[in-house]
């Protein structure tokens, strides 16, 4: 029936993915104006030099940090329905609203998008990684490539939820390998949510053994810096 409306050149009506009322966007613009943000420009589009995001790190290895927002409602409802159920269109949605919030200023931007890799045992019973979902949107707003291959996730490691800080920086030990030396000068690491942040940590300290003069950016939409909200 869709494709139908769509020859006959009807529009199929759109709904926005929190208030369910009528909206050319997938996040109406009402929505769009109650959403709870970060105050990037406060802090020079670099969460790490605001005081209580560092100190909430732990043994930082890359060079700046990109966040949408705090993990809380509505964000939690989005991500929670694309990693779990397979919403797909919420997918699109998150990026256009990270593209609107962080990139949208006149830094400079990373040659490359490095979306955080998933364990192939992970993918497997997932079927999709909701990462490289958000990732694929962000790239076609930006225009930055999208680079799916240089990082792999060698070792599948035990879910970060209940662990430690420690267990977590133990968990993730040797947890990703390179396909080659990067070529780049200058990436972006992306994933969709940062709780420690030992597992972006882990992949940047990969990435900088490779190569120490890489500059690497931490990319992604919530950041809860409590336990229970990490993949």
């Amino acid at each position: 029936m869709a494709g139908m409306l769509k020859t006959i050149g009807f529009k199929i009506p759109q709904s926005c993915l929190l208030c369910q009322q009528p909206a050319d966007a997938l996040i109406c613009h009402y929505c769009q104006t109650d959403l709870p943000v970060l105050a990037l420009s406060q802090c020079d589009y670099n969460l790490l030099n605001w005081p209580k995001i560092k100190s909430g790190l732990q043994q930082v290895a890359y060079d700046s940090l990109l966040v949408s927002t705090e993990y809380c409602w509505p964000w939690d409802k989005l991500l929670t329905a694309l990693k779990f159920n397979q919403r797909t269109l919420c997918a699109k949605a998150l990026a256009e609203q990270f593209y609107r919030i962080a990139l949208t200023h006149n830094g400079k931007r990373p040659e490359v998008i490095l979306p955080m890799p998933l364990h192939y045992k992970r993918y497997a019973k997932r079927k999709y990684n909701q990462t490289m979902e958000i990732a694929k949107h962000l790239s076609a707003l930006s225009g930055i490539a999208l680079d799916d291959q240089l990082c792999q996730r060698s070792k599948a490691t035990q879910a970060q939820t209940q662990l430690s800080g420690a267990q977590r920086r133990k968990n993730l030990r040797d947890a990703f390998r390179l396909s080659s030396s990067p070529a780049y000068q200058h990436v972006a690491i992306f994933d969709d949510i940062i709780a420690t942040g030992s597992t972006v940590n882990s992949l940047s300290k990969a990435l900088k053994k490779a190569k120490p003069s890489l500059h690497i950016e931490v990319w992604a939409i919530a950041i809860s810096l409590s336990p229970g909200t990490s993949n």
